[in-house]
């Protein structure tokens, strides 16, 4: 027999996280249509609103030796700009997962993330978060060895770059689901 609908692996994760990790506050859904929606969160008392994820699922690639120290993860996601312009979900969740199978998010609103895409024509977007030791996360795509290592000391200096504030910041749940 077909299933009716799967998840992939970086849906079951985030629901996953937020079922175990926050506390059993929420609840987390899956859509039966796409639209645009990985997931739905409400909270578990019924009081709120709903809030759509989307939801996108990275494993951490190799990277230079110098970098090991300082890097817990490493992604890599193609997306298309048209779809994040276009997109009906209140919150983007991008999956790392290691070698070592540890997994990071980061949890942007909608309207960040598109702030931070690329102006002009081109096709697809592809962007390289980078989640450090020190609790920053960054985009660095076209930095060079030089720049990925000065991102540990300094950060980057295009604030569009720079995801910190979104590394695995679930509280955005709360706010939104108010």
């Amino acid at each position: 027999m077909k299933p009716i609908f799967t998840i992939h692996e970086g849906e079951f994760l985030v629901g996953d996280h937020i079922n175990r990790a926050l506390g059993h506050r929420f609840n987390v859904w899956v859509p039966t249509k796409d639209v645009g929606v990985d997931l739905l969160v409400t909270r578990r008392d019924g009081a709120g609103k709903a809030v759509g994820l989307q939801v996108k699922f990275s494993r951490s690639f190799d990277i230079p030796e110098e970098l090991t120290r300082h890097v817990l993860a490493t992604s890599w996601y193609t997306l298309d700009p048209k779809k994040v312009r276009r997109s009906q979900a209140d919150l983007w969740v991008f999956v790392f997962m290691t070698l070592r199978h540890e997994t990071y998010f980061v949890v942007i609103p909608t309207t960040e993330l598109q702030k931070r895409m690329p102006r002009g024509p081109g096709g697809k977007w592809n962007l390289y978060l980078w989640a450090y030791a020190d609790g920053s996360c960054y985009q660095v795509r076209n930095l060079n060895l030089m720049g990925r290592l000065s991102a540990v000391r300094r950060g980057v200096q295009d604030p569009k770059r720079d995801f910190s504030k979104w590394f695995d910041n679930w509280k955005l749940l709360e706010k939104l689901t108010r």
